[in-house]
């Protein structure tokens, strides 16, 4: 006989929700690979432990058995787990409009697999970021795409393309409803993040490639912020449409429609090459590259 604790914790999960589909899904694998395992365990002890229907399964008598016995091993596992695994940890750098806006789905997805990790979110600026991913302090930052790193980082891409906007909010009806030339945006106070952020060069990298006479009348720390300042009239900014696709169809903020394309933006992780990472430090970075939104 060979039941395993792979085998058993598939039928507790099973008998938990009583339908392979439900299981199937709290897995993390197919519905087919559920009943093999099912039918392993059932043929190693030659009898039956569920009773199929159209609306699921039921224990039998076995099963019940079982299952008593096998909800006992998976919480005196589950309890020693906890203390184990709530030594290990992942540190992560990252702002909190990219959490709050791309992170979520991933999270939930992780903490199927790896419940009890602790993750470590904060910030930093670039110069920040680069010497805390060396030194370890943090083991992957998430952001935008970043120039002239050298040979010792590699970037991945995560997310398909972003698109800057410029936007005002209803106050400016002369910068509304129609498209515009990106250098009658001169006339207009604009409010840009503080230094040492990518979305901070960013704009200044588009204000210098249309050559626009703009000196931003506020630095502002956080693009939360900058939402607020431009919903109140205080200027006009750049944000990333898919952030602010509430506030666009609310009409809190309004898109001004320039006539030259704005270059899109790329979001990638950013890891240590070369470096040895922990099996949950990978599987979140592959969920990363891999299931990209």
């Amino acid at each position: 006989m060979n039941i395993n604790i792979e085998l058993l914790k598939t039928f507790y999960v099973v008998a938990k929700n009583e339908n392979i589909s439900k299981a199937s899904e709290e897995l993390l694998v197919s519905q087919s690979a559920v009943s093999k395992t099912i039918k392993n365990i059932e043929n190693q002890l030659d009898c039956k432990l569920f009773v199929r229907s159209k609306k699921g399964v039921k224990l039998t008598r076995e099963g019940e058995i079982l299952y008593k016995t096998t909800n006992k091993i998976i919480n005196i596992l589950d309890n020693d787990l906890k203390k184990i695994v709530k030594t290990k940890t992942i540190n992560i750098l990252v702002g909190k409009v990219l959490t709050e806006n791309v992170l979520v789905s991933y999270l939930n997805e992780f903490r199927k697999k790896y419940p009890y990790v602790r993750i470590n979110f904060s910030c930093s600026n670039i110069d920040g970021v680069l010497n805390k991913i060396k030194t370890g302090e943090a083991d992957i930052a998430i952001g935008y795409y970043i120039d002239n790193l050298g040979d010792n980082y590699e970037q991945r891409k995560i997310f398909k393309e972003l698109h800057p906007v410029f936007v005002c909010n209803g106050s400016y009806t002369n910068l509304m409803n129609k498209e515009i030339d990106i250098k009658k945006l001169e006339n207009y106070p604009f409010i840009i993040s503080t230094k040492g952020s990518s979305t901070h060069e960013y704009a200044l990298d588009t204000i210098k490639k249309y050559n626009l006479n703009i000196t931003p009348t506020m630095d502002v720390l956080g693009t939360s912020l900058i939402e607020q300042l431009v919903k109140n009239g205080l200027g006009i900014s750049i944000l990333t449409e898919e952030f602010i696709s509430n506030e666009l169809n609310n009409c809190e903020l309004y898109k001004i429609r320039i006539k030259q394309k704005i270059p899109t933006r790329q979001l990638n992780v950013l890891t240590y090459r070369n470096r040895k990472y922990s099996k949950e430090i990978n599987f979140f970075i592959d969920l990363l590259i891999n299931k990209m939104i």
